[in-house]
């Protein structure tokens, strides 16, 4: 009999997978057009072979265990993307990633340069609130 926290620690992990693949989605030219480089350092600065390794293993078992500031990084971006989401028509979503705001959190710089140039979890948790703000 499997211990609840195994199944636990088993979903997280499939999360993690789904998250990995999300973002690796997100990446493409078409949506946020990140490097993979720039990936790794959204992710914490952790390599570019790590991040393929996650994916690569996410792929073959649908899971992957991934450290805490990872998941916070991926749980950020998910809301960033979300508070761009629903504050930019439909379709433009790449179009507010990379355009730049007139704010003392951007200086005139897109969120991607902001979270690029700056990429510490605070710096993260911040723009997520100014941009789910701007949703209200």
């Amino acid at each position: 009999m499997k211990s609840t926290k195994n199944v636990i620690n088993n979903k997280n992990a499939e999360i993690n997978a789904v998250a990995l693949f999300w973002l690796e989605e997100k990446r493409k030219s078409k949506y946020w057009d990140l490097t993979l480089n720039q990936v790794s350092i959204l992710l914490g600065g952790v390599s570019p072979e790590t991040y393929k390794s996650w994916l690569k293993k996410a792929s073959i078992e649908n899971a992957v265990e991934l450290n805490v500031d990872v998941i916070d990084r991926l749980s950020l971006l998910l809301g960033i993307h979300k508070a761009i989401s629903l504050s930019s028509p439909q379709g433009y979503e790449r179009n507010f990633w990379n355009m730049g705001i007139n704010h003392p959190i951007f200086q005139g710089k897109s969120t991607k340069e902001a979270l690029l140039e700056d990429p510490s979890v605070l710096t993260f948790s911040v723009v997520r609130k100014y941009l789910e703000a701007r949703t209200l």
